[in-house]
């Protein structure tokens, strides 16, 4: 009798579970804490680095997994614009001084023309490669300047889209760009420890890894209802967050 071998690690269903919830603490922080009689320390918002990261990488492994690609990278934009759409009329209804912008959804679906793009520069025929290049040169240049992800997203994206099938490389590749990119955006030479730990927790991307890591490489529970949890969590999540920002603030 064959005995199926048990792979260690966590499937992607509780991995989604995991960073969904340090979601919402990130904008409980973000959004609730900061109108409060309450001095919120810089390591409350660490955890919620993680999360962005760890939806990129399953991104890229639905990329490869889907059947349709161009429904993938719709369905995507559609709740996208369902979460700017209803972000836009909760904020006028309920107006706050900080507002409501965020929307990791527009920041995957363009993740998705960006890896199409980097799919038909492997192809190999040189219409396909010219048309590769200006797809992601150009989806990469919406995320950075039009999306929240921005260019720690494009790093995503290439890092899991090229080193997927070695986790070594993956996690140096990783490691070292998150790096390179904080340095960067928090002056190069010129930063200093303060920035580092207490203005700019980007660099806590890095403690993605270690979920990502644990994959095993298998789907988990997926009932039906489950294939559209994230997409109807992350707006219903932001909008009762905000509603009670809005409610803190009259």
């Amino acid at each position: 009798m064959q005995v199926e071998s048990k792979r260690f690690g966590m499937d992607a269903f509780w991995l989604k579970i995991i960073a969904m919830l340090l979601m919402v603490l990130d904008h409980v922080n973000t959004y609730i804490f900061i109108y409060m009689d309450f001095a919120v320390p810089a390591y409350l918002y660490y955890p919620g680095r993680i999360v962005s990261p760890i939806f990129f990488y399953f991104l890229v492994e639905g990329f490869f997994h889907t059947r349709s690609r161009m429904k993938y990278g719709l369905r995507l934009l559609g709740w996208a614009a369902i979460m700017a759409v209803g972000s836009w009329l909760l904020v006028w209804l309920l107006p706050t001084p900080m507002g409501l912008s965020n929307n990791i959804l527009l920041s995957l679906s363009v993740g998705v023309v960006m890896m199409s793009g980097l799919h038909r520069i492997g192809i190999g025929n040189s219409k396909q490669i010219i048309m590769g290049v200006l797809m992601a040169i150009g989806a990469a240049l919406i995320m950075i300047l039009y999306t929240e992800a921005s260019m720690y997203g494009v790093l995503c994206v290439l890092v899991f889209y090229y080193a997927r099938s070695s986790k070594w490389i993956l996690s140096i590749s990783y490691i070292a760009g998150v790096f390179l990119l904080t340095m960067v955006s928090l002056g190069g030479e010129n930063f200093t420890y303060e920035q580092l730990f207490l203005f700019d927790p980007q660099w806590m991307m890095v403690f993605a890894l270690p979920f990502i890591l644990l994959y095993n490489g298998k789907r988990g529970y997926h009932a039906a209802w489950s294939k559209y949890l994230f997409y109807v969590f992350y707006p219903v999540h932001l909008w009762i967050i905000y509603s009670i920002s809005y409610m803190i603030t009259q």
